[in-house]
């Protein structure tokens, strides 16, 4: 994940720090988190970013490199993504969560085999079409990417973002070819689509009484405080990223409690007592879910294992260098940590750090506190996932409706396989039986 040591004056002996290229450094030491990351920390995105955005005069807040335009754009529409914003979108994933159930069972009548990463994704991305543009992408129904929205996403700013940030000049280079010439980039391909549900909304085609990220992002533009470009950046981030992240972590955690049956069962033994008890409706409320603390800890756990994001979060150290992990670092080095290295860190988790125990994050409120300061599954500081509520929305709802109702067993290797660009994705082909 993170390359291979280099025993140079900087790095001496120490193994907490290890350098990717001349000049950026993937730091392993779990203080570098607070330095690097923490609230009011001066350390910028690098240039890595720039590649995963727009157009680069109208970068969203994933790739907008600089603190204080970050924390501008962030609070124009932090508010839609809040805890307290979640009510407005549950029930368009109660509508989701059916049509999946829907799709699951009609793969256990028939014992069809199929990706487990896939189905996920095809379930993040239709949620994430209720709850933006007011309708679903239909990928559930149709059972493939009947658009190629996930193929342009996915190839054209995910896989090109990771490689292409690496090199970011030719970023430069291929934003002025879309201008001069007839390419159709990913960003043009969802930028279509974006501006159709824009104008249906507009002329009263489509539902206009939904409190959707469409209708928020309209009621703030006509009150003067998002302009078109910022309303196009808010959508495009929960197309652009708003699956991946979900799909792999819905994956993660249904891959290990496949792996995992004595988990399972406590996960489900909690389930069927909140049930029993009444404090557990069909579908699942994400207050009721909130209120299992074995659930909770399953969905940390499996995101600790297996975080979405495989790279380092790169930054630039700021004016004057920094002390990091007991080196000196001198301004303008690229540095950053990397959440599958710190979250396999023994000091941290415990000998049994490889495991999959959620057992680990039921513990008192300062070992908890503690874990969760080394817990980088949706970034750290003001830069964490702006989508990280919503992520956690479906979750949450999701995965007892799912547990209580199938079995989940490997169609073939139980050992899944995974790749990595900037998203750890993974490939299992499984099984799901209905419970009697």
């Amino acid at each position: 994940m993170t390359g291979g040591m280099v025993g140079n004056g900087l790095l001496g002996e120490r193994r907490s720090i290890v350098r990717l290229s001349p000049n950026r450094y993937s730091i392993s030491d779990p203080t570098a988190i607070r330095t690097i990351y923490g609230i009011g920390s001066k350390f910028p995105k690098s240039d890595y970013y720039t590649p995963f955005g727009t157009p680069l005069d109208h970068k969203d807040v994933f790739s907008e490199i600089s603190n204080e335009k970050h924390a501008s754009e962030r609070r124009k529409i932090s508010n839609m993504y809040a805890m307290s914003s979640l009510v407005s979108y549950e029930p368009f994933v109660d509508k989701v969560n059916g049509e999946f159930m829907a799709a699951l069972a009609d793969h256990a009548q028939h014992g069809r085999a199929f990706d487990l990463f896939t189905w996920m994704q095809f379930y993040a991305f239709d949620v994430i079409g209720e709850i933006t543009l007011g309708r679903s992408f239909g990928l559930l129904e149709a059972g493939h990417d009947k658009d190629g929205l996930l193929h342009a996403v996915h190839v054209g700013s995910i896989s090109y973002g990771s490689s292409v940030g690496l090199i970011p000049e030719v970023h430069y280079l291929y934003n002025w070819l879309q201008k001069v010439l007839p390419i159709d980039s990913h960003w043009k391909v969802t930028q279509r689509v974006i501006l159709r549900e824009i104008g249906a909304r507009l002329q009263g085609v489509s539902t206009s009484d939904r409190k959707d990220f469409l209708a928020k992002c309209i009621e703030l533009s006509k009150a003067g405080k998002l302009d078109q470009y910022a309303i196009n950046n808010v959508l495009g981030t929960n197309i652009g990223a708003g699956s991946d992240t979900t799909g792999i972590s819905m994956s993660a955690v249904i891959y290990f409690l496949m792996k995992h049956p004595d988990c399972l069962q406590k996960l489900r033994d909690e389930i069927e007592t909140a049930e029993g008890q009444g404090n557990l409706s069909n579908p699942v409320t994400f207050q009721e879910a909130q209120k299992l603390p074995y659930l909770q800890a399953t969905i940390k756990e499996a995101l600790r294992l297996h975080a979405a994001v495989g790279q380092i979060l790169s930054r630039v150290v700021p004016e004057g260098g920094a002390q990091i992990a007991g080196r000196h670092f001198p301004q303008g080095t690229v540095v950053g940590v990397n959440a599958w290295v710190v979250h396999t860190d023994e000091n941290i988790w415990g000998k049994d750090v490889h495991e999959f125990r959620p057992e680990r994050w039921l513990v008192d409120k300062e070992r908890l506190a503690f874990l969760d300061q080394n817990y980088l599954a949706f970034g750290a500081g003001s830069r964490t996932c702006i989508g990280k509520n919503i992520s956690l929305l479906e979750m949450t709802k999701l995965v007892p409706q799912l547990v209580r109702r199938f079995d989940f067993v490997p169609a073939g290797d139980s050992e899944w396989k995974t790749s990595s660009g900037w998203f750890v994705k993974q490939s299992i082909d499984i099984k799901v039986i209905e419970r009697a």
